[in-house]
């Protein structure tokens, strides 16, 4: 995973950690605007929901979870809300279990065919009922699954389908590594907001073995 903040400090969260019953779990999130404010809110909902994964609780009850105590802090901190974009392998299994809430588009690469992943949810911490859908994909080795905050995804206002991400992934090399894939993302990011204003850049990229 590879990051770069619009100013001295990023509002996303990203971290990869194995759970109690051998499954891995991924998780990027982003803090509504920039600065301290969004990187506390989205490095409290990564720190919930670590602790709460590895205790045991399932996936969809920890987005709730997270989602109510944020709305009870709400009368004490102003607007908190994040997103959350979490990936869940099961090594023995093959499958991957993908939640997003709020967050940007994904990307499924296998023999050059790339699949975006979407789902329209809100952030956890704006309402206080939510339901956490999981997007399930059977893995397949040489896949590649890539996970990036909306500042990539949003980085060409000429290309709000990030077809350039796309572009990128269809001709990349399956010799690239995982770590290169992802500085190379955020460095083509950089380079489409040109003078504009740039937001936070996140991306992580997983490789099936």
């Amino acid at each position: 995973m590879v990051a770069a903040a619009s100013a001295g400090v990023s509002g996303d969260a990203a971290g990869a950690f194995s759970l109690p019953d051998g499954r891995l779990a991924f998780i990027l999130s982003d803090g509504m605007g920039k600065g301290m404010k969004a990187a506390a809110e989205s490095r409290a909902v990564m720190a919930t929901m670590k602790k709460l994964l590895k205790e045991g609780i399932t996936p969809s009850r920890a987005i709730k979870l997270v989602n109510k105590q944020l709305i009870k802090d709400r009368p004490y901190v102003e607007d908190m809300f994040a997103t959350v974009d979490m990936t869940i392998i099961d090594k023995k299994k093959a499958v991957a279990h993908l939640y997003k809430m709020g967050a940007a588009t994904s990307f499924l690469l296998r023999e050059n065919v790339v699949k975006k992943i979407d789902r329209a949810a809100l952030p956890v911490g704006m309402i206080g009922k939510i339901s956490a859908c999981q997007i399930k994909i059977n893995l397949r080795p040489g896949d590649i699954l890539i996970m990036v905050s909306d500042g990539i995804t949003e980085a060409d206002r000429g290309d709000l389908g990030a077809t350039w991400l796309s572009d990128y992934l269809k001709q990349v090399s399956c010799n690239v590594g995982p770590r290169i894939m992802a500085g190379n993302i955020v460095a083509m990011a950089q380079e489409r907001y040109g003078r504009r204003e740039k937001d936070d850049l996140t991306a992580v990229v997983i490789q099936i073995k």
